[in-house]
């Protein structure tokens, strides 16, 4: 193992947000998740696995949570049946176990094409028999942090942190957006190693590319796609805030920053992910339209994307040179991504990982050994059909708490829903072309959010008398550390 110059850094992170506490903890965390290029620790003997900033900070994360009684008894709490932790958590355990007995028991039944990487940071091309391999030790590893970052911001949650989390996450997609402008800048001006410090996971970098004229954007990751997603996140976690009205003014500034990198970033991804975000939105608000209670942004949302863009559609037809330069993207990103060398790999890639799940009987090939093109064929080759239930029942979960009617704090179910937006933005993403069954952190902290703020009717001010019926530890640690609300 070895440490890397921005892994000191992330090392001293962690320390000082196990004495700082969650606020901290939460702000550095939702802070390193943008920083999906960079490697904090490398692990030569895993066969070349990278260590993020994000998933070295969550360790110190919850050790920072275990260390305060009241926040460890509520992150227990956002565990248990029938909320969406415990469907998370049965997914993530069943997986996990499944990474080491599903290899072994199906070795050589199939060919799949593996997630190991090698020590060059290159996964295979050639298709190869099932066999254990290095990834289902560290995507293991990978969920479990995900499960304990979805189990402490939960619990946070549900003592009160709901709004800051929810500000750190806008925070961090004005950040987003800022790094995005970093990249384009730094590649105009050919100082693009300026940005090595924080690519320097063991990954192929796609980070110089362009596509019709067009510089794929790219930011602090490895590639546009894996951009384009993030950003995707972010925008629906700040356009559900905006058009609820909480934290208007910073979230609604984040959206109109975040929104035009995404159409820029080229990613096919983001594009037929982005289609289906806008459709739930437009749902939503015509939702609030009919049955209330509706407001101004609500019917800007609507004007702007059924009426306005249309427009500026046609209008834009009308400037030869700017129609064809936007349809030559459309069609390289869009129709003839399939053709592509690309674009077969991908289908090349699913085909194998759904011949895998029907050739290891539904049960699938174990966590990390079968690398696929879709969220969804990942699950079903990688865990089978009982993780894949699993996993759906979790989602479920989720958007039925959302969908129930709380009687408390209006702002707080706003957040929770605008976390459940986002979080289904991810899935969205993941099912067009993710490789694996790992989310991400970003996923777990907004899942936990949601699953925080929408478990329960208690408000704020029911919450602070709650703390009086606990023992004088718990109740001094969480009225230290809780922030402080405003009641409107």
């Amino acid at each position: 193992m070895s440490i890397e110059p921005i892994g000191f850094i992330v090392l001293l992170l962690g320390l000082l947000s196990m004495v700082n506490g969650a606020r901290f903890a939460i702000t550095t965390l939702c802070l390193s998740t943008l920083l999906g290029a960079a490697a904090a620790l490398q692990l030569p003997a895993l066969g070349g696995s990278s260590i993020q900033p994000s998933h070295l900070l969550v360790l110190f994360l919850v050790v920072a949570a275990l260390l305060r009684p009241a926040q460890t008894q509520a992150t227990l709490a956002s565990m248990a049946y029938p909320g969406p932790g415990f469907w998370f958590a049965a997914y993530i355990l069943f997986s996990v176990a499944s990474s080491f007995f599903l290899p072994r028991i199906f070795a050589g039944a199939t060919l799949v094409y593996s997630s190991a990487r090698d020590t060059t940071g290159m996964m295979s091309t050639v298709a190869a028999p099932l066999s254990p391999g290095s990834s289902n030790l560290s995507q293991s590893v990978y969920l479990l942090g995900d499960l304990a970052c979805f189990a402490v911001v939960s619990g946070l949650a549900r003592l009160g942190y709901a709004r800051f989390i929810a500000l750190q996450l806008i925070v961090a997609s004005i950040a987003c957006f800022t790094l995005a402008l970093i990249d384009i800048g730094t590649f105009l001006t050919d100082q693009s190693y300026l940005l090595d410090v924080i690519r320097n996971a063991n990954y192929t970098m796609h980070t110089a590319e362009t596509i019709s004229g067009f510089k794929r954007i790219v930011g602090p990751f490895p590639e546009a796609s894996t951009y384009g997603a993030v950003a995707l996140a972010y925008f629906s976690f700040t356009l559900l805030l905006w058009l609820e009205r909480v934290q208007s003014r910073m979230a609604g500034l984040a959206t109109l920053f975040i929104g035009p990198t995404i159409v820029l970033c080229t990613s096919t991804t983001a594009y037929i992910a982005g289609i289906f975000v806008v459709c739930m939105f437009v749902l939503f608000c015509l939702k609030r339209l009919i049955g209330g209670p509706a407001k101004t942004p609500h019917v800007t949302f609507l004007v702007i994307t059924l009426f306005l863009i249309p427009c500026a559609i046609v209008a834009l037809s009308l400037v030869p040179d700017a129609w064809n330069s936007i349809a030559g993207l459309m069609s390289t990103t869009l129709s003839d991504k399939l053709q592509s060398q690309s674009g077969e790999e991908r289908t090349a890639w699913n085909t194998l990982a759904l011949i895998a799940f029907v050739d290891t009987a539904t049960f699938g090939a174990g966590l990390g050994t079968v690398r696929a093109s879709s969220f969804i064929a990942a699950l079903l080759s990688n865990v089978g059909l009982t993780g894949t239930l699993l996993f759906a029942a979790f989602l479920y979960s989720l958007a039925r708490a959302s969908g129930r009617h709380m009687s408390g704090d209006r702002e707080t179910q706003a957040i929770g829903n605008a976390a459940v937006m986002a979080s289904i933005a991810q899935v969205a993403s993941a099912a067009i072309s993710g490789s694996g069954t790992d989310l991400g952190l970003l996923f777990s902290t907004t899942a936990g959010l949601a699953a925080g703020c929408l478990a329960t009717n208690t408000s704020p001010r029911r919450a602070t008398r709650s703390l009086a019926n606990r023992t004088p530890l718990e109740a001094s640690t969480s009225l230290m550390r809780a922030p402080m609300f405003s009641t409107r």
